[in-house]
């Protein structure tokens, strides 16, 4: 029998555990001190446990938090919500956009880079040794930097080497098709790249133009329109479904600012996705599909390494 082994901040998990998964979300962040990320930082644990909590009774099980290095990545923290609230968490190696970026990459060779991120991806982060469950690259507005297309082509060549997914960073839903050619260029898996945002926009042909290479998709800016509901994005998902793209979807809230979560008191909240707009979105689409883009597809876009077990 041949199971398939994803990694989590408390171990190993068999695929067949994710249950519910965000693929791109997140519940601890620290990315900048200065004045203008103060709704970014969230670093109280217990208000992320709370928050996690009700996810999990409304029926979530698993968050992948995307908060890459230099971003305020900690993954003993995630470790501790993920016992607190009792779901699994996942987290991330790999760089974000530009701006991001950390300085130190710059005074390191291709290799150097090459190498750092192995031995993440094969021996852990900090002293516990805690295993990345995917790699996160990022590109900017209208715009691959020289830094993020060589990040890119070194992440790629990463992912085809140890089969690591990838979820990425499309900045306002930019500049996704530019970084399928690069990462498809260095011979990475498109079937375990999952691009993020690029619902943002709001073009059904962009985003089939992107499914049709072979990669997946996060539509993970739900929640953000509630005074229509979601009007939007609703009548795209479904637009989706019904021209055959379903099987690339997958739905997540990407909501890493205070204001978005209810232990902050901010609003919708993590519930949202599997409360208010499955109500809306199910009678349109059915389960099953429902099914498919919280449960299935990020599961496959997941699942890259095999244990016989």
């Amino acid at each position: 029998m041949v199971i398939t082994m994803i990694n989590t901040v408390k171990g190993t998990i068999s695929s067949n555990d994710l249950g519910v998964t965000y693929i791109h979300d997140h519940l601890f962040v620290n990315p900048n001190p200065l004045p203008e990320y103060k709704d970014y930082i969230f670093d109280d644990v217990d208000k992320s446990i709370a928050e996690a909590i009700d996810f999990k009774n409304n029926g979530g099980s698993t968050i992948i938090d995307l908060t890459p290095i230099n971003y305020g990545r900690n993954p003993i923290a995630l470790q501790k919500i993920s016992e607190g609230a009792n779901i699994n968490i996942g987290f991330v190696t790999g760089f974000h956009k530009e701006e991001f970026m950390p300085k130190w990459i710059d005074k390191m060779s291709d290799k150097q880079i090459f190498d750092f991120l192995v031995n993440e991806i094969e021996n852990g982060v900090s002293s516990r040794h805690l295993l990345p469950v995917a790699m996160k690259a990022g590109t900017s507005f209208k715009q691959i930097t020289k830094r993020e297309k060589r990040i890119l082509q070194i992440e790629g060549k990463v992912q085809r080497a140890t089969h690591i997914p990838m979820i990425t960073h499309c900045d306002k839903g930019t500049m996704a098709m530019e970084q399928v050619e690069i990462l498809r260029g260095q011979g990475a898996d498109l079937k375990h790249i999952c691009l993020s945002h690029v619902d943002i926009p709001k073009n059904i042909d962009y985003i089939e133009k992107i499914c049709d290479t072979g990669v997946n998709i996060s539509f993970d800016h739900i929640g953000r329109e509630l005074s229509t509901n979601d009007r939007d994005r609703i009548q795209m998902l479904c637009k989706l479904v019904e021209d055959g793209y379903v099987d690339h979807i997958c739905l997540s809230g990407d909501m890493g600012r205070k204001s978005y979560f209810l232990s902050y008191k901010g609003k919708p909240g993590l519930r949202y996705i599997i409360t208010t707009l499955k109500q809306s979105l199910v009678p349109l689409i059915g389960n099953d599909n429902f099914a498919k883009m919280v449960i299935d597809n990020p599961k496959r876009v997941l699942e890259n390494k095999e244990s016989i077990g």
